[in-house]
């Protein structure tokens, strides 16, 4: 068996090295369900000024002080969203958000008691309540909940593939009448 040589080897290091590095300081990516529960369960209302924007990978991420809602005023949360290209496709742009904005937000809390939550839907000033979930979206279209809810869908909602929404939630929205012949999102429904 040849020994490598010594080139080789300072390419191994240096390569490892790298990816330690890396490694320590890349932001971590999670499974937002894992995080924050079941996109399927009960939320909770907030409001809040934003104190700070995050606008970057993996995840898009907004500290506020809470003015209201189901958490006392005063304190300091962080609702952490999707990465860039996902709250893009969803109809969210960096311009909808300032310092200073007044936020509402539906959404989980952090199942690990920290003091982050995952926004169901986004409400900016005076805005609309927009949808930050096109597969929650598709589950409370299809329990009959989303028009009560007052909430603008996803952007991208209309022609998406709800399998992750699960397949209780497909087989009725099929029998709504709600997925083209291609098993695709049908938003807003015919003749609306």
């Amino acid at each position: 068996m040849r020994e490598p040589n010594a080139s080789a080897r300072r390419g191994a290091v240096v390569a490892l090295a790298g990816a330690a590095l890396l490694a320590t300081t890349a932001p971590a990516h999670h499974n937002s369900e894992s995080e924050y529960g079941p996109f399927a369960s009960p939320t909770m209302y907030v409001e809040g000024r934003i104190v700070g924007i995050h606008w970057g990978n993996p995840h898009v991420s907004f500290d506020m002080e809470t003015t209201g809602g189901e958490i006392p005023a005063g304190e300091r949360w962080r609702f952490e969203s999707h990465p860039i290209s996902i709250m893009i496709a969803y109809g969210f742009a960096r311009e909808d958000f300032a310092v200073g904005d007044r936020v509402r937000i539906i959404g989980w809390k952090n199942v690990r008691g920290a003091p982050v939550i995952w926004p169901r839907a986004i409400q900016v000033n005076d805005g609309p309540m927009r949808s930050n979930l096109r597969f929650t979206d598709m589950i409370d279209i299809a329990r009959g909940a989303f028009e009560d809810m007052n909430i603008v869908p996803a952007a991208n909602l209309n022609g998406s593939p709800p399998q992750r929404a699960g397949p209780e939630t497909v087989q009725k929205l099929a029998e709504m009448g709600l997925l083209d012949e291609n098993g695709l999102m049908i938003w807003p429904p015919p003749g609306r």
